[in-house]
């Protein structure tokens, strides 16, 4: 039953969200760099950077900064609590949005050479203009596949979700927000540093603007101290 209940979170985690016309579409390049920190054995820091670039590459669209503190639970399962700050866009006239969040990050058993992995986030998402604070959930399911027996080089795809839970005056409404999905390769450079990078594709679904379809280019430094 247990074994049941985990794949099917896996499968609507990997599920997009649902097609339809565009409305824009964009050319996007996405860079993230994170490091997550040992403190002790069942402890563990997170830090994040995440420049955005949007309008065909041409423009700084959004900063994001993110850490979190981390207490591992069992092998493979972390929870997490952290805060973001977002700086949308970065320079003058810069809007800040800040976010508080929690984390269930987990890791399955090995299916064949596949190995699975979940993790869920909600967020409480704070901006001037807004009348309150907006709750978003955001699922993603993710799988690791080898492609030698050093495990240097994998492919790599997930898909993440997120629906906003109510609506906020002058800020988020209720719905789906977004989908993402990425596929890609993975480089193990050393034992605590790992390349991703792939495609990725979004498509923002949110009522209180466009929709948008974004072509992205998603590089992914994963460094583990």
């Amino acid at each position: 039953m247990r074994v049941a209940l985990t794949w099917g979170l896996m499968i609507v985690c990997l599920i997009p969200g649902s097609a339809s016309a565009q409305d824009n579409v964009d050319v996007q390049l996405w860079a993230q760099v994170v490091a997550t920190l040992r403190l002790s054995e069942n402890w563990r820091l997170h830090l994040e950077e995440q420049p955005r670039w949007y309008e065909d590459v041409s423009d700084s669209y959004q900063v994001i900064t993110r850490t979190a503190l981390g207490r591992r639970v069992s092998d493979g399962l972390t929870l997490w609590g952290g805060y973001a700050w977002v700086a949308k866009p970065p320079g003058p006239g810069v809007a800040h949005e800040h976010r508080i969040w929690q984390q269930l990050s987990a890791t399955l058993p090995e299916a064949g050479r596949v190995t699975p992995s979940i993790r869920l986030r909600l967020e409480q998402r704070f901006q001037d203009g807004w009348a309150d604070n907006s709750h978003r959930l955001r699922t993603m399911g993710r799988v690791v596949r080898p492609l030698n027996e050093q495990r240097s080089w994998s492919l790599v795809g997930w898909n993440e979700f997120f629906v906003t839970m109510d609506d906020t005056d002058d800020g988020p409404w209720q719905g789906v927000d977004q989908n993402r999905l990425f596929g890609g390769l993975l480089r193990q450079m050393t034992p605590k540093a790992g390349l991703e990078f792939g495609y990725l594709w979004t498509t923002s679904e949110a009522p209180e603007r466009d929709r948008t379809h974004a072509h992205v280019a998603f590089v992914w430094l994963n460094l583990a101290l």
